[in-house]
């Protein structure tokens, strides 16, 4: 029974010679190697495309954490405790009690936080005093003294003198007189010590501008850092070396002395209470950043936060950083560009599948007579299913192998298997499935009825499938459009909290990220119902010629066109081309727009306010290169009250007139609301108001100003070059100084003209501010890591899809060359010459392939109107709002590529037909 029923089971498994497997393969080894070869890119893009995306993700997080600088440290500050109803005292173990604290912060950080903060620095630093005694060389010399510890103090090489002592003793704080001047001894380093001109025993008498504070910093040693990279030297400014800061009038040098764990009570007691305090500074330890790691960390400092606003009784403690913005807002980055990519990558790869399949078909095609002639013999479709499918199978494993082989070596990381499978799936059941498909006709098939009307009717289903199938493409195509206009690739924004929570998946869905490419298939199939029609129109135009030559390039050309899958995969190339050119031009242009925005002029100077700067705008104005100077005041954070209550905005106060005459000489869009600035018949500012503050029943605001409230009426939307995509308000400087009193000191100095840099270089007063050119602002963003990768991706799968239709242009002609060789050879025969033959040929092989690229190159062009926007590409470019669609002319490299390749082929095709034997091929025929 057993052996019977294992008969049975064999009868029904199909036997698979490998001889004739091996012998089709040796056969046929060049399209098996191409197909090979194509399994094996698209592979290799399906696997490392995402894994690099991952990895610049994390590479952009980093950077953007870096480039936050301090700001992104997590601040833990908190002033040092002091008992109100008791008479000062000095705190002798303070610097001991501030170790503890340390630790105490450091041992409460929940993991999350812990394991990507380095360790912390600790310091303790008095108010910045001005250095009456003695007379120094640096302009405006300011100290502050400073306790700074990370793990211990900072290690120094002493090179005179020696770490600072103490200068009193507990008795002596208590009768100290409130306003003397304490004695303090610091180090210095040796920069600072120059600049004061100082020596060991020296003493610096310091007060604050009031003076009821005074410190005489007595100089104990001077010090050289071991480390000058070591994190503690740049928590105090001034420490190591001197910094000078302002222009002209405000003017600063600030320096800093280093406090010893003995003479850190004595600085503390000449403070006022309640002012010196306690801050603990984790800097993040960067490279252990990751995006998994954004929910934790900003979900963690938002809880941090909250028990800071709600504190228990006691001193409240101050947390600060930037750490949790930043973050969310490289994770919106990064899933922004998962996106994009994910569009980009899915047009690729759904061309590479659709150019296996033209693979495939030629490769049955040449297999079509062994087909017939296996299946005339007897073989079952099922037994000729699995021979092709051994071999298909095979194929695909050896070039998805190799395909992954090669991405590991680029880079590491898991197997996106949803990118992969389906290059896996097509290759593999794709050939089998149209060779089963030629064999079943080959052997009898659907039969002819010879009834007229059952034939018309089985035109008729015919038609109906095909016109069900078309609307089915085009309405997914418009459902996907739909859903994409109204969704985005990706979703952004929201308040903090909000974002924190998100977490989990960064993936986009996969109807959207095919959109671009549903659309395009869509057109093409529109593109392929006009084909035939525009195609018997030549014929017909050929037919009037009285050459030869034209009718018959013309009907070849009408019998290739009932390839439509070469045609719908060139037009749908040819479309994604457009998309992906268009797509790499709007960040380029955007990027430049950006940057206008960003930094608002050439170039901008920013120091602390000082009415100098009118002067030194006009000195500037005048330089060679200089096509306008604009001095204006820019505040952060200031109170704005208004219908919705107090809202903290950024103001900025300039000469409208003149803020209207620069916009004129950049590419910044004209902003007509600055004609209406200035004071309205009340004698109140008029404003401008960023487009989120604007609401019904605005016009009246009031303004906190340097301690005053000014009324204003709101009288338009401010410019987004001024606002930057923050709340703001923009003054006029002459309304705003009439209103409070006195005049607007400027901070800070826009400049156009490409001399604007050198001009400020060189004129006296400017050297000591702080200067922001756009082109830096430009070449930093272009260098940010996600901005090179999106940009990079998109230029490789623009090659890569002008390779792949290249690739279909010489897989369709090498299908129809046997057919197309036996016919020029019976036709030369009859007289055509060896140019007539190449014409024919082009005539064949161009129409459909260029209307294919055309047609496809056209609807590219017209989607990017509906695709660009909801890409986010603002993510890219960094600028507030979408970019603006930028045609380019590389949207046309489809057709001159195709163009290219068939002229190619048709000189390849005519030197090998001048080497066949007239007699050989019209013997063999359709053999071949």
């Amino acid at each position: 029974m057993s052996h019977r029923h294992a008969a049975a089971r064999r009868r029904w498994l199909p036997p698979v010679s490998v001889a004739a497997t091996a012998g089709r393969a040796r056969v046929d080894r060049g399209p098996l190697a191409l197909t090979g070869l194509v399994v094996a890119v698209a592979a290799f893009l399906a696997v490392v495309a995402p894994r690099l995306v991952s990895a610049t993700g994390d590479d952009a997080l980093r950077w953007a954490v870096r480039a936050a600088g301090p700001g992104a440290d997590l601040t833990f500050a908190r002033t040092i405790d002091e008992n109100p109803y008791e008479a000062r005292a000095l705190q002798v173990d303070l610097a001991q009690t501030t170790r503890t604290g340390t630790t105490t912060v450091r041992d409460s950080l929940a993991p999350a936080l812990g394991t990507v903060l380095d360790v912390p620095v600790t310091t303790v630093a008095t108010l910045p005093l001005q250095v009456v005694a003695p007379d120094a060389d640096a302009a405006g010399p300011v100290l502050r003294t400073a306790f700074v510890d990370r793990d211990g103090p900072p290690a120094v090489t002493w090179l005179a003198g020696g770490p600072a002592r103490a200068t009193l003793t507990a008795q002596d704080a208590r009768g100290w007189e409130p306003g003397a001047a304490v004695p303090v001894e610091v180090g210095l380093s040796e920069d600072v010590a120059a600049a004061l001109g100082v020596r060991v025993g020296d003493v610096l008498t310091t007060r604050n501008e009031s003076r009821t504070v005074a410190l005489d910093a007595t100089v104990s040693g001077v010090f050289r850092a071991q480390d000058p990279a070591d994190a503690a030297w740049s928590a105090v400014p001034g420490l190591l070396e001197p910094r000078v800061v302002g222009t002209f009038l405000t003017r600063q040098t600030q320096l800093a002395g280093l406090l010893s764990d003995a003479s850190l009570p004595a600085a503390v007691l000449a403070m006022p209470p309640d002012v010196a305090r306690r801050e603990v500074t984790f800097p993040p330890r960067t490279a252990a950043l990751g995006q998994s790691d954004v929910a934790a960390v900003a979900a963690e400092i938002a809880g941090l936060r909250a028990g800071a606003d709600a504190p228990a009784a006691g001193t409240r403690t101050y947390v600060g950083t930037t750490l949790d913005g930043v973050l969310l807002d490289a994770r919106d980055r990064y899933r922004a560009a998962l996106a994009q990519t994910s569009v980009l990558l899915a047009g690729v790869l759904s061309v590479t599948l659709l150019t296996l399949l033209v693979a495939a078909t030629l490769l049955v095609r040449r297999r079509a007579t062994t087909l017939a002639t296996l299946r005339a013999r007897g073989a079952t479709l099922p037994g000729i299913a699995t021979e092709l499918g051994v071999e298909s199978v095979a194929l695909t494993a050896v070039g998805t192998a190799a395909g992954v082989l090669a991405a590991g070596v680029v880079t590491s990381g898991p197997v996106p298997w949803a990118w992969l499978l389906p290059v896996v799936v097509v290759p593999a059941f794709g050939a089998p499935a149209l060779g089963v498909r030629l064999a079943a006709r080959s052997a009898g098939g659907r039969r002819v009825a010879a009834d007229r009307t059952e034939r018309a009717s089985a035109a008729k289903d015919r038609h109906a499938a095909r016109l069900a199938t078309e609307v089915a493409v085009v309405l997914l195509a418009a459902g996907a459009l739909a859903a994409l206009q109204a969704r985005g690739v990706v979703g952004v924004g929201g308040t903090g909290a909000d974002r924190a929570a998100v977490g989990g998946t960064s993936g986009s869905d996969p109807l959207l990220a095919l959109a671009p490419t549903l659309g395009v298939v869509a057109g093409g199939v529109l593109l392929l119902r006009v084909l035939p029609a525009l195609l018997r129109r030549g014929v017909a135009a050929a037919a009037r010629t009285p050459r030869a030559v034209p009718v018959l390039a013309a009907a070849r050309a009408h019998d290739a066109s009932r390839d439509g899958l070469t045609f719908l995969t060139l037009t749908v190339a040819a479309g994604l081309v457009a998309l992906g050119t268009t797509f790499v031009t709007t960040v380029e242009r955007g990027e430049v727009d950006a940057s206008w925005l960003a930094v608002g002029a050439d170039l901008t100077l920013t120091s602390a306010p000082d009415p100098a700067l009118e002067d030194l705008a006009a000195s500037v104005r005048s330089r060679e290169g200089v096509d306008h100077a604009l001095p204006g005041r820019v505040e952060e954070h200031v109170d704005l009250f208004g219908p919705w209550g107090n809202e903290p905005a950024r103001v900025v106060v300039l000469p409208a007139a003149d803020y209207a005459d620069l916009l004129a000489t950049t590419p910044l869009p004209d902003a007509p609301g600055l004609a209406a600035l200035g004071a309205d018949a009340r004698g109140r500012p008029t404003a401008l108001l960023s487009a989120g503050l604007r609401t019904d029943g605005d016009a009246d605001l009031v303004l906190g100003w340097d301690g005053d409230r000014v009324d204003l009426t709101t009288v338009g939307t401010a410019p987004d070059s001024l606002t930057r995509g923050e709340d703001a308000v923009v003054v006029d400087a002459a309304a705003l100084g009439a209103a409070h009193g006195e005049p607007v000191a400027p901070d800070r100095l826009w400049v156009v003209g490409p001399g604007a840099r050198t001009a400020v270089a060189t004129t006296p007063g400017l050297d000591g501010a702080s200067v922001t050119t756009r082109s830096a602002w430009l070449t930093s963003h272009r260098a940010e890591p996600l901005t090179v990768g999106v940009q990079r991706l998109a230029a490789a799968a623009t090659v890569t899809l002008l390779a792949l239709a290249a690739l279909v242009v010489v897989l369709a002609a090498s299908t129809t060359a046997p057919q197309r060789g036996v016919t020029l050879a019976t036709l030369r025969t009859l007289g055509l010459d060896g140019s007539d033959a190449r014409l024919v040929t082009a005539g064949e092989l161009l129409p459909g392939s260029l209307l294919a690229s055309v047609g496809g190159a056209a609807l590219g062009t017209a989607l990017t109107a509906v695709v660009v926007g909801p890409l986010a590409l603002r993510l890219v470019t960094g600028q507030p709002t979408d970019p603006t669609p930028a045609l380019s002319l590389w949207a046309a490299a489809p057709p001159l590529v195709v163009g290219l390749t068939v002229a190619v082929l048709v000189v390849a095709e005519s030197s090998l037909r001048r080497r066949e034997r007239l007699g050989e091929v019209l013997r063999l025929g359709g053999a071949r």
